[in-house]
């Protein structure tokens, strides 16, 4: 099966002067293998990698043109961080529309700390979006350390890494090294790509009309298709009218009336099925609220009057004076109860698979407003529950201690935002 998905690959180049004379010749001459050799639908884009890489990548298929910027390229001392770029490209690439993206980074892994992301970050982003890396390994005496974390990012993302160890002459080794690349490449889209190849393929299908022999069975198509339009028009010609005696009716002049009857309709259905759920939340708040460790009928009787809509409950509410616990409902899972150390709120979960908790746009929303929108996350694994923070703005601390990524027991003092909440579990 051949792909024709037109891939957009990014080529970042690690050009910190810790890379050696023979691995930046031996870059070079990859990359304008690459580029002469690389297969028509495939466009590409060649930067360096650091912080502050460009937003908006431009991405050509001219082999001469990206020849000529593989010789502009300088390798200088810098202080960059291959994670660092890679979240900031990912993160960026997601909210957009085209998905079939790559990216091949050449690094020998020498490298300044990440001042901005962690390696979970990385690994979370790389595994749960569709943009495999592959990873060129600058083999150097100095860089064996290196070798594992890289190897673990192109894994996780899909990709693959490589050694710039072949055999052969050293004449060979960009042809090799490119072919390997390609052929990963490949192999990747034929598994993932294919549902775009489809879509291109419906895109591009022209309807062809039919040639008929016979004049009488083109007159014949031609009758039913003048009864259809006929159909048609009068259909279109029927316009709704409102009239005070005798109410809707066909009268053909404008469909502006019945346009803004239809909208009041609707503003009307929201403002009923809003004090519904009004009615029923104010139902379940007088339901008696389960202890951590038990009393689930009475806990999955709230469930049934609908309290659990959307999987999401606004918790704190700032216009709300009362006291009462507050908890997100589901039908299965582990509960977790967070109860506020100076307040004493309490939050019960029911944890299914991985929940985000914020101020906005997640499982689990608090009216917080240190918190950011999506703040942390609270999942399960091998029987334990454990806290992420999602690069929150002011941190997430677990017993004081500022967290990326911990397993949390029973007592633990769990801070976001203002609020320091103990764990039961």
């Amino acid at each position: 099966m051949s792909m024709h998905v037109c891939g957009q690959t990014l080529v970042l180049v690690d050009n910190d002067a810790t890379v050696s004379a023979v691995n930046q010749k031996l870059v070079r001459a990859v990359l304008k293998y690459m580029f002469y050799h690389s297969p028509v639908d495939r466009t590409f884009c060649l930067d360096t990698y650091e912080h502050d890489i460009a937003d908006a990548e431009e991405y050509e298929n001219d082999p001469n043109d990206l020849a000529c910027k593989v010789d502009k390229i300088e390798f200088v001392p810098k202080d960059s961080n291959l994670c660092d770029t890679l979240c900031e490209v990912i993160t960026r690439w997601k909210e957009s529309d085209f998905a079939c993206r790559d990216i091949v980074v050449f690094t020998d892994g020498l490298e300044g700390e990440s001042l901005f992301h962690e390696k979970e970050e990385l690994y979370y982003l790389t595994e749960r979006n569709e943009y495999p890396v592959y990873i060129v390994m600058l083999d150097q005496e100095d860089n064996a350390g290196a070798r594992k974390g890289l190897s673990a990012t192109a894994v996780t993302s899909g990709g693959k890494f490589f050694e710039t160890e072949f055999e052969g002459s050293d004449a060979e080794v960009d042809r090799q090294l490119t072919e390997k690349i390609f052929a990963s490449m490949d192999e990747y889209a034929r598994v993932n790509w294919e549902k775009y190849e489809q879509y291109e393929a419906e895109e591009e299908y022209e309807y062809t009309e039919p040639v008929y022999e016979e004049q009488e069975e083109v007159t014949e198509i031609e009758t039913e298709a003048d009864r259809y339009m006929s159909d048609a028009e009068t259909e279109e010609r029927v316009v709704y009218e409102y009239d005070k005696t005798t109410g809707l009716s066909g009268s053909g002049k404008s469909l502006a009336t019945a346009a803004v009857l239809m909208a009041v309709g609707l503003i009307v259905a929201l403002v009923i099925a809003s004090c519904v759920r009004r009615k029923r939340r104010d139902m379940g708040d007088k339901a008696a609220v389960p202890d951590a460790d038990g009393e689930e009928d009475a806990y999955f009787d709230d469930y049934e009057l609908g309290l659990a809509e959307n999987r999401t409950l606004f918790l704190d509410d700032p216009d709300d004076d009362s006291d009462r616990p507050t908890r997100l409902l589901s039908e299965s899972g582990r509960m977790i109860t967070l109860e506020e150390r100076t307040k004493g709120t309490k939050i019960r979960i029911l944890l299914e698979g991985r929940m985000t908790v914020g101020r906005g746009d997640c499982e689990v929303v608090i009216g917080d407003d240190a918190l950011s929108r999506r703040h942390c996350e609270l999942y399960e694994r091998a029987d334990k529950v454990y806290v992420r923070d999602l690069s929150s703005a002011n941190g997430t601390r677990v017993n004081g201690v500022k967290i990326s990524d911990k397993c949390i027991e029973d007592g633990d003092e769990l801070t976001m935002g203002t609020g320091t909440y103990t764990v039961r579990l």
